[in-house]
């Protein structure tokens, strides 16, 4: 049985950058991911502070070359019934971008290689302790002194050692792609907060454009979300976001979960989870990969310095960033305060206000 320092389990952008830090640093590390990244992966509006972690990891070459398209900002329907255009013009850090997930998580994935991460296209059937470290279980199996668990929000790895994520919302996400228009410019992201949750579109690099809901599980379910006629009703009964859904859809609904959690503990003896595994944030912030590169270059430094407690503090950090701005954001949306998806949301004090005020 092959012998690694680090085994990291996932080649999603978490996984992949763990990979590639301590590769270029001279550890013996190996990268499980099943797939080939030819299945679609959810698209994604990247904030503009990811150009600089993309620069410091020296893959913007990489980047550039997946044609992703410029995101200049988002408009949005949110707290009043009026569109309202939010810029990236002053931002320090220039445009955000719309990308594809399945390219840019395959980029990434090469460029650990390149670094001297060996990637293994197997799925990895378990993680057993064993002397010395961790028997992998999978096709091609390894024994590790360190894993590193990067397997998204089912946090297989981590919660196998004992660990256990604390939700905080059931939210789930139910999209669709749908074909560029003839003669369409691409659009930029659009954010619509309606009574039974929100609704997202953004343009793909490749001309079609993604459009969702977010809800909680038990809405989605009621309203059958995960049907084509369900979520047609519901797209149609938006004020706004209808207007991206009149051609034909070029797929059936995907329903994913999207729901927030903190993992406890982010790490243990051998182990540590890195990204959505650690902490899954709301979409609504679009700084899920960003969180991730972070969690990423942090988890490396801590491997590398044999320093877990550092690791722990920046997650916990990033969480505690995460509730602070979950909270005002979702503090903004004051229409709804009756809806079940807001009243599980809004602040208790806000919500009093909202309801003597009368909203819907």
């Amino acid at each position: 049985m092959k012998s690694l320092e680090v085994a990291v389990i996932g080649g999603g952008p978490a996984g992949a950058v763990t990979a590639l830090r301590l590769a270029r640093r001279g550890v013996d590390v190996g990268l499980y991911e099943p797939s080939a990244y030819e299945r679609t992966r959810m698209a994604e509006t990247l904030p503009p502070s990811i150009n600089p972690l993309l620069h410091e990891l020296r893959v913007w070459a990489g980047f550039q070359a997946l044609g992703a398209l410029p995101s200049y900002g988002t408009t949005a329907v949110w707290g009043a019934d009026e569109v309202a255009a939010r810029s990236f013009l002053f931002s320090p850090y220039g445009n955000g971008w719309h990308v594809d997930r399945s390219r840019f998580d395959r980029m990434l994935s090469i460029a650990a290689q390149e670094s001297g991460a060996a990637v293994f296209r197997a799925k990895v059937r378990g993680v057993r302790p064993a002397s010395g470290g961790f028997d992998i279980d999978a096709e091609i199996p390894v024994r590790a002194e360190v894993v590193v668990d990067a397997t998204g929000r089912a946090a297989r790895v981590s919660r196998g050692f004992g660990a256990r994520y604390v939700r905080s919302d059931k939210l789930v996400c139910a999209a669709r792609l749908f074909p560029a228009r003839p003669g369409e410019p691409p659009a930029e992201t659009f954010v619509e907060a309606v009574e039974h949750g929100w609704w997202y579109a953004a343009p793909l690099p490749d001309g079609r454009r993604l459009v969702a809901c977010f809800t909680d599980a038990p809405i989605a379910a009621r309203m059958a979300l995960g049907t084509a006629d369900g979520w047609v009703a519901a797209a149609a009964a938006t004020g706004h976001l209808r207007q991206f859904v009149t051609a034909p859809a070029a797929g059936a609904v995907r329903v994913v979960t999207a729901a927030g959690h903190r993992l406890h503990p982010c790490a243990g003896p051998g182990w540590l989870a890195v990204g959505d595994a650690a902490l899954a944030m709301d979409p609504l912030s679009s700084g899920g990969v960003t969180a991730a590169l972070r969690t990423a270059n942090a988890a490396a430094d801590a491997l590398s310095a044999g320093e877990g407690s550092s690791y722990a503090q920046l997650v916990d950090g990033l969480a505690a960033d995460h509730s602070r701005q979950y909270a005002e954001v979702y503090g903004w949306e004051t229409r709804f305060p009756r809806a079940e998806f807001w009243r599980a949301r809004l602040p208790s004090a806000v919500l009093s206000r909202c309801l003597l005020r009368g909203g819907r």
